[in-house]
């Protein structure tokens, strides 16, 4: 069944079928199902999907719209903003009996007990999930790359090249237009890289803001789950449906959204905008400035402990990476294999999950803990405090989420994994100091035979989130 839907489909076409009586809630399903079949075929962004979970869900709502004019059912979508509408969610969210394994071998064949907050809150506000996407395993990479299972995810604007990480499977089938919206995880840029290589718009979210209950944790007091969508406005609307305080997640936070500031005053880091940026992306910065001057006041900022960023990143993410990862131990979790059984179970992590859980084993061993990880933990403060110095100033910060477009796939490998870490270095900061960043697309370059999009990355303080989306508009208009 075709319908009249645009390229890059948004929230309100979707449900606009409902109210004008085009579709079933099941036909839509069955639509975007198919449309994802299609175009997975090229991108590899799609590790199950979730069709017999889907069409049980599409049929309640069937089941309810048919008795309700469409007055009733605006009045329906006033209570639950996503009825009906499909998504896609990254594999390592928990959906109560459904198959998850944050694409690692040790946890092939595992199924959830329960459901994340994340998963119920999209359920009870209307939404759909059709299928689970790639990811680099247990959200350790930056280019989806690394899955466990071999998968590898491909850029939909040029299938030679990567689609970002680790929420690269997810991005990528916002950015080919087959799903409204999606769902990823951010520890230190996992939603804003791929939005920014994939041309999406994706928030990571003021910490806490959006419970953690039920994802599997890669770095605890780095990770949020954001939305990744194709407009500005159904980013808000999703990102409204997940934030909120969760009894269930003692570090979430009833969202204390700000009100919106009446005259943005805007910085543009210089440590963000120098060397090391690709000549293109600099330039399309400095496009960007010269328009937004002409509404907005624009000021340099300076972050000097910039340089610190990687180390401190690094330092922290590992060492609770390899905290988090001791419960697979093929005794609570993961598979149990041959007879030595830890060491069995163990050896099926990755190379890249070994070789952070041997970083952080030794940055937080005994001799070692104060040199590094409760040095780090001291440094990260005074990155916090940065931030904060400059929002004493400005309102936001505009900043590139990359400072290069999507790169080939097999480029940074792990012949040299200190190359993929150094494409962290626009995105750890955020976390780092708790802060919300949201990415919009900027522009394009032209690169080889390929049209790249470039991501803009607005940054501001905790619960400036209004903020975020309105200087995007304008961003999208310019």
């Amino acid at each position: 069944m075709v319908f009249n839907l645009p390229q890059r489909v948004s929230i309100k076409d979707v449900q606009n079928l409902y109210l004008t009586g085009q579709a079933t809630v099941s036909d839509v399903v069955n639509y975007f199902l198919e449309m994802i079949k299609e175009k997975d075929k090229n991108i590899q962004a799609v590790v199950r999907y979730n069709e017999e979970l889907s069409k049980k869900l599409a049929g309640e709502i069937d089941q309810l719209l048919s008795k309700l004019a469409e007055s009733e059912i605006l009045d329906l979508i006033k209570t639950k903003p996503l009825l009906g509408v499909p998504y896609v969610m990254k594999d390592n969210i928990l959906v109560e009996g459904e198959e998850l394994t944050a694409q690692s071998k040790i946890l092939d064949g595992y199924k959830s007990t329960y459901s994340s907050d994340v998963y119920n809150k999209l359920t009870q506000a209307g939404a759909i999930l059709i299928a689970q996407t790639n990811m680099d395993e247990f959200a350790f990479g930056s280019s989806t790359e690394y899955s466990g299972f071999g998968q590898v995810t491909h850029n939909p604007w040029d299938n030679d090249r990567v689609a970002g990480g680790t929420s690269g499977g997810s991005a990528a089938l916002v950015g080919a237009g087959v799903i409204p919206f999606a769902i990823g995880s951010d520890t230190g840029g996992s939603i804003r890289q791929p939005s920014s290589f994939c041309g999406v718009v994706g928030i990571r979210p003021t910490y806490g803001s959006v419970s953690r209950y039920g994802i599997i944790s890669s770095t605890s007091s780095f990770d949020q789950a954001g939305p990744m969508t194709n407009t500005i406005d159904d980013n808000n609307l999703v990102l409204s449906v997940l934030q909120g305080k969760s009894l269930n997640d003692q570090t979430s936070i009833e969202t204390k959204t700000k009100n919106e500031t009446p005259k943005i005053k805007i910085g543009f880091p210089k440590e963000f905008l120098g060397d090391g940026l690709e000549p293109a992306v600099s330039e399309i910065f400095t496009d960007l400035r010269n328009n937004l001057s002409t509404e907005f006041e624009i000021v340099d900022v300076d972050l000097p402990l910039t340089k610190y960023n990687l180390s401190v990143y690094y330092i922290l993410q590992t060492v609770e990476a390899a905290a988090n990862l001791e419960r697979f131990d093929t005794v609570r979790y993961g598979q149990q294999k041959g007879q030595e059984m830890y060491f069995d179970g163990r050896s099926q992590l990755g190379d890249e999950a070994k070789r952070r859980v041997m970083l952080g084993t030794y940055a937080s061993s005994s001799g070692y803990y104060d040199a590094y990880y409760n040095k780090a933990c001291q440094v990260r403060e005074l990155i916090r405090r940065d931030y904060e110095n400059a929002f004493e100033n400005v309102d936001l910060l505009i900043m590139p989420a990359s400072p290069f477009p999507a790169f080939k796939i097999g480029e940074k490998n792990n012949s040299d994994p200190m190359s993929m870490y150094l494409a962290d270095i626009m995105t750890v900061s955020q976390p780092i100091s708790k802060l919300p960043g949201l990415v919009v697309p900027g522009g394009f370059i032209e690169n080889e035979d390929s049209k790249l999009p470039v991501g803009i990355q607005i940054v501001g303080a905790e619960g400036s989130e209004i903020d975020l989306y309105k200087i995007a508009k304008k961003i999208k208009s310019n």
